[in-house]
């Protein structure tokens, strides 16, 4: 008995997945979205922020909910394997996701610029875009969820605005749903994937521990990666606090000097006084041979 409802159930939802296959033109064309953003990976020192936009037609909410076992009890999902082998299989059926990555490299030059940003003005910026992207795919977007952390108050009419939107074309909501929880899965999984990824390159040997300062395995990983001149690999966010304090302990300094107060120095001064190093207009101070 229990094979037989194990069997019919089987069928169903092949039946079910099937169906959404075939239909997902259709569902494209003429049904109404929910989109939810999660953003992984701002805090930590190394590697890439990813923002991933997870969505799916409303009348399929229910289901998809069911099949993935999307939860909002748990803010960090515990089963996120099954379900993410889930939402992976649902793609391309009645459920689509989107990611778009920030390099370590360019958060950190986006925040010491001359004009710099911050975090929360360039993760809008970006989820902004990965929206851009989305819509001009055709999905109609009736409902966008934002993870509420780090967003302006305004979100709303500043979204609507960015996105030259009408005021009954889409509705953003700060505050957790389902969408997102299935956005937090993916983002976590294809920044897992990126970590490893550069573990591989820049460290095989070692452990690179969470990511974050307080991490002891992280700072070991610090120290052994830094190297001279340019500190680290362009994977660590040199904008950080903790990687910005070794440059003072690591750094080589480089001074650029004028033409009229450059001062020529023999190979004789130099042998005696190798702390100060002259070379065309580049002079390095505290450089050890």
């Amino acid at each position: 008995m229990l094979n037989s409802i194990k069997s019919e159930y089987n069928q169903t939802s092949s039946q079910q997945d099937d169906e959404l296959c075939q239909n997902l033109d259709d569902l494209k064309q003429n049904s109404e979205w929910i989109l939810g953003i999660f953003e992984a990976g701002r805090g930590p020192l190394i590697g890439p922020i990813i923002i991933t936009g997870c969505f799916w037609p409303i009348q399929n909410h229910n289901y998809i909910v069911k099949q993935c076992s999307l939860s909002l009890n748990k803010q960090f999902y515990q089963n996120q394997t099954e379900s993410s082998e889930i939402i992976f299989k649902l793609k391309g059926k009645a459920l689509q996701f989107e990611t778009i990555e920030i390099s370590a490299q360019k958060l950190s030059t986006k925040i010491l610029a001359y004009t710099p940003s911050d975090v929360n003005e360039i993760s809008i910026k970006y989820t902004l875009k990965l929206i851009k992207q989305i819509i001009s795919s055709g999905y109609k977007i009736r409902e966008c969820y934002i993870n509420p952390i780090g967003f302006k108050d305004n979100l709303n009419d500043l979204y609507k605005k960015e996105l030259n939107l009408q005021n009954d074309e889409l509705k953003f909501i700060v505050g957790m749903h389902q969408t997102i929880i299935a956005a937090q899965i993916v983002a976590l999984q294809e920044r897992n994937i990126k970590l490893q990824q550069i573990q591989q390159e820049i460290y095989p040997y070692g452990q690179m521990g969470s990511g974050y300062s307080s991490d002891k395995l992280t700072r070991e990983f610090l120290s052994k990666v830094s190297i001279p001149v340019f500190i680290y690999p362009k994977e660590i966010r040199f904008a950080w606090q903790t990687t910005n304090a070794t440059f003072k302990e690591k750094a080589i300094t480089i001074e650029y000097l004028s033409e009229q107060n450059r001062m020529k120095q023999t190979k004789e001064q130099f042998i005696e006084n190798p702390s100060i190093l002259e070379y065309g207009e580049l002079q390095f101070e505290n450089y050890n041979l």
